[in-house]
């Protein structure tokens, strides 16, 4: 019993200095903020257990806009609405947009992130301007913002079309009212990489929607060996770069709200939820002193999260840059207490 209330207590000190240690930190970049606020903005999905929906609820109020997993173009090219929202979720989502102000986006994403179904729809202009017109169609039914575009993983060839598909997207868009965002791959120079940012080019998307989000994210992923999701240094390296070729005031800086539990070179995607019990299971984890990160090693395995400590250096950088602010990818995944880091910043 004595033994059992020894450990809890140690536990709780080193908690409690944690909470300590990351308030300090929270204070100070508030004291620190002297621009505009930052806009915070986030994803929301529909295949989890409800937690990123619930998440939305919760948290509308604190945010600027969120996107909604809500269209799919398929490999024929063919845009379809997903199951989720449904017609009462929309409706619920409408009125608590109306309700806290939060702008509110139905995201569209090529299944499967390959380009097949969108090369269909680029191959003509007659395509191209049929797929605007069913996003716009959706968007102005369901009585939201606007569109956000999620085209992943297309190839290097692709570049001119999708510039064109996201030109005639824009105008079909911004002729009835409504805004787009994009979410691009990350680079830190043209054309990229590998074809997925290659295929994006910057400085062209940039001049023709409303705000772009850079996912400054997966700097090591599910099929990489274990690293760091999102180290400061290349962030830094990938917005400043980002910066030359968009206008600061349209960027968003991605911020991964999740962490990755690798066995060699093959990870999964874990939540805050998940990272806890881990933690609980195999503890104590060290903060990786570059990224700042949070790192398990248990049963062979290696853990890396990015909890709401880790992305505190990240908060000057956007001010440095003057960026619009941030996007959590994704809403229901991440350290609760990020939350209270948004509210601080835009006080």
């Amino acid at each position: 019993m004595l033994r059992d209330l020894s450990e809890n207590a140690a536990s709780f000190s080193v908690y409690s200095r944690a909470v300590i240690a990351f308030t300090a930190l929270i204070a100070a970049a508030a004291m620190s903020h002297t621009a505009a606020p930052l806009k915070m903005s986030g994803w929301v999905i529909f295949d989890d257990d409800g937690t990123s929906y619930a998440t939305f609820k919760k948290h509308a109020a604190q945010l600027d806009a969120v996107s909604f997993s809500w269209i799919g173009c398929d490999q024929k090219g063919v845009i379809k609405e997903h199951a989720r929202p449904t017609a009462a979720e929309k409706a619920e989502i409408v009125r608590i947009s109306k309700k806290t102000g939060v702008k509110v986006y139905a995201m569209a994403v090529n299944e499967g992130f390959t380009p097949a179904g969108l090369e269909v729809a680029m191959a003509t202009t007659e395509g191209m301007k049929a797929h605007a017109d069913a996003l716009v169609k959706i968007a102005l039914a369901a009585g939201i913002d606007g569109i956000d575009l999620d085209y992943e993983s297309l190839k290097a060839s692709d570049r001119k079309n999708f510039t064109t598909l996201v030109e005639t997207i824009c105008r079909a868009a911004h002729s009835k009212g409504l805004r787009v965002v994009i979410a691009v791959h990350s680079k830190e120079s043209e054309p990229g990489t590998w074809d997925g940012p290659i295929a994006q080019d910057f400085a062209a998307l940039g001049k023709v929607v409303d705000s772009v989000r850079v996912m400054t994210y997966d700097n090591h992923w599910e099929t990489s060996e274990a690293g760091p999701i999102a180290p400061p240094d290349w962030v830094a390296s990938v917005m400043k770069f980002s910066a030359t070729q968009i206008a600061p005031g349209k960027l968003e800086m991605g911020i991964p709200g999740y962490g990755y539990d690798w066995l060699d070179k093959k990870a999964n995607g874990i939540s805050w939820a998940q990272w806890s019990q881990l933690l609980a299971d195999n503890g104590p984890a060290t903060r990786d002193s570059a990224s700042h990160e949070m790192v398990l090693k248990y049963k062979g395995r290696t853990v890396f999260f990015s909890d709401a400590q880790s992305n505190v250096p990240k908060f000057p950088i956007a001010r440095n840059l003057g960026l619009r602010g941030f996007a959590l990818w994704r809403l229901g995944a991440e350290d609760p207490r990020l939350w209270d880091f948004f509210d601080r910043l835009k006080k």
